[in-house]
């Protein structure tokens, strides 16, 4: 997890860069063990390590109507936005709801959990499978196959939202897509 605090801070340094606005409305992380006992009572299995570090890096932010799309997102050029931990916890109880009505999405079930999301149906989510090495997962829960890989891991997800951040280029994992 050292890594990935390294690389957070470092992402929280170009997000300010890039949009001080946005930076200025990055809430407080909550602690470790808070996030961890939310986990574990709710029984979510496998690595729960990049949700614990984002979580408790930061918050989500704080958004309102007066902020555009582009101040609101922690990515140039994208419509993903960073809610708070108690939010995405919720959306990730609801892929079980989803997967009543909607059979394609059972994969979801437990083993997706988001991080960010689109103000719709799509969310950028981590792996939590144990053998999955916490790859982040694009979850468009409208598409016929509803997932689809945008990194490795979340060490490269993590540099590659650095890297987008200092040129302002979008995410490796939207070039030439609408998302």
């Amino acid at each position: 997890m050292n890594m990935s605090k390294t690389l957070l801070e470092n992402l929280e340094k170009t997000i300010r860069k890039r949009s001080p606005i946005l930076a200025d409305r990055l809430q407080p992380g909550l602690p470790v063990a808070r996030v961890q006992q939310k986990l574990q009572r709710a029984k979510v299995q496998g690595i729960v390590g990049p949700v614990v570090s984002l979580f408790s890096w930061r918050n989500g932010s704080r958004l309102d109507p007066s902020l555009t799309r582009e101040q609101a997102t922690p990515f140039p050029g994208s419509p993903f936005i960073f809610m708070d931990f108690e939010m995405m916890f919720v959306d990730f109880r609801a892929f079980e709801e989803y997967a009543k009505y909607h059979p394609r999405l059972t994969e979801l079930v437990g083993r997706y959990f988001p991080l960010f999301w689109d103000g719709s149906d799509k969310h950028l989510a981590v792996d939590l499978k144990p053998s999955a090495h916490s790859r982040i997962i694009l979850v468009d829960t409208q598409a016929e196959k509803p997932v689809a890989e945008a990194y490795a891991s979340f060490e490269d997800f993590l540099k590659d939202a650095i890297r987008a951040n200092e040129e302002s280029s979008p995410l490796i994992c939207f070039r030439g897509s609408s998302s």
